[in-house]
């Protein structure tokens, strides 16, 4: 029963964070970015994240980045990762927020995985008490053969 009572709590956050999410993603969308270098979809999902009580880390990647939530008490740690990179292909959806970026188009949903992620941070963040342990958010560039997850755990540069 409270397992229940627990999960209607996420929907009743999911459902309120849903304009959010979607504008987000339709502003990623407009402005997809390829490769490992994805600094306008960054800085969108850094400030979707202002304010929450998350430690970001940088670390040596351009564009990729970390942003940690700590609960009130020790466990486990859990990671989730959502991808900021588009695909090189001309969008010819014509949608009112499609793509304006010659030759770059999210058809590959990163622009979702980013907003989603951004909305389960502030979801999170929201209920802080909640988590026993460690939430990480990783938002890396290149998910779409550019490694670029693997170069933010290794401490690589992802752009010179």
């Amino acid at each position: 029963m409270a397992e229940a009572a627990n999960s209607g709590i996420w929907v009743e956050a999911g459902e309120g964070l849903l304009d959010d999410t979607i504008a987000l993603r339709r502003d990623i969308h407009g402005e997809p970015e390829l490769g490992l270098f994805n600094p306008k979809t960054t800085q969108k999902a850094k400030a979707a994240l202002a304010g929450l009580p998350l430690e970001i880390r940088e670390g040596p990647s351009t564009s990729g980045f970390m942003a940690i939530l700590k609960g009130p008490e020790n466990g486990r740690t859990v990671l989730l990762r959502g991808d900021m990179d588009a695909l090189p292909l001309n969008e010819e959806t014509g949608l009112d927020f499609a793509s304006q970026t010659s030759g770059a188009m999210h058809a590959c949903g990163h622009d979702t995985h980013t907003a989603m992620l951004a909305g389960a941070a502030k979801a999170l963040g929201a209920r802080r008490e909640s988590p026993s342990g460690t939430v990480m958010c990783m938002f890396p560039p290149g998910g779409a053969g550019h490694f670029g997850a693997r170069q933010i755990m290794q401490g690589r540069r992802a752009h010179p």
